[in-house]
């Protein structure tokens, strides 16, 4: 009787995504991204299947969403590394930063990227994620060397951090995440700082 109570219970709007998106996240961290399907996360949430839509358009908004502090973090680590008067260093916060964020949220950003290959809106979040990173890449690149093909470059790179990371980071213990962050690094400073 409780759980149909529970089941019949009116939620506000914001109650409601709230439960989903925490679903969701949950799913992500236990499950493989072909596993997380509105069935799934809907199961683990009060609501039934057919609300999900009432809430979220698709699985790509949905995604969108949890993106969102992600997004912001990213944001401020870009921030910080195009404003440095050395970008060294704080190329090598923003690579920590980024295997931290993996680190913890890594399932999500896997789903995203396995999604991207088959699925034209999953593609566009996937790279409006990449493509601040990619853009700061580049003015460090060309900062540093004027003949590199700083795009090239820059999506070079940028692709070797996402996968490499997504290999080694996710869910790691903090040394693991430490070590990959000082392969990534030397791989950056090499490829920029040749003669150094």
């Amino acid at each position: 009787m409780a759980i149909a109570e529970v089941k019949r219970r009116r939620r506000t709007v914001a109650e409601a995504r709230a439960e989903i998106l925490g679903a969701a996240g949950a799913l992500l961290r236990e499950q493989a991204s072909e596993a997380v399907t509105v069935s799934a996360i809907m199961a683990r949430t009060t609501l039934s299947r057919k609300s999900f839509y009432v809430y979220f358009p698709d699985r790509v908004a949905l995604l969108r969403e949890l993106l969102a502090p992600l997004r912001a973090e990213t944001d401020a680590a870009i921030a910080r590394w195009r404003t440095a008067a050395d970008p060294r260093p704080a190329a090598r916060a923003a690579l920590e930063s980024a295997a931290r964020m993996y680190q913890c949220d890594g399932a999500l950003l896997r789903t995203l990227a396995v999604a991207s290959q088959r699925d034209a809106e999953a593609a566009q979040l996937w790279q409006e994620f990449l493509a601040p990173l990619e853009e700061v890449a580049a003015e460090t690149i060309t900062r540093a060397d004027e003949r590199l093909p700083a795009v090239s470059v820059a999506r070079a790179l940028v692709a070797m951090n996402v996968h490499y990371l997504l290999d080694e980071v996710v869910g790691a213990a903090p040394e693991s995440v430490d070590a990959a962050v000082d392969t990534v690094a030397v791989i950056w400073e090499r490829t920029l700082y040749p003669h150094d």
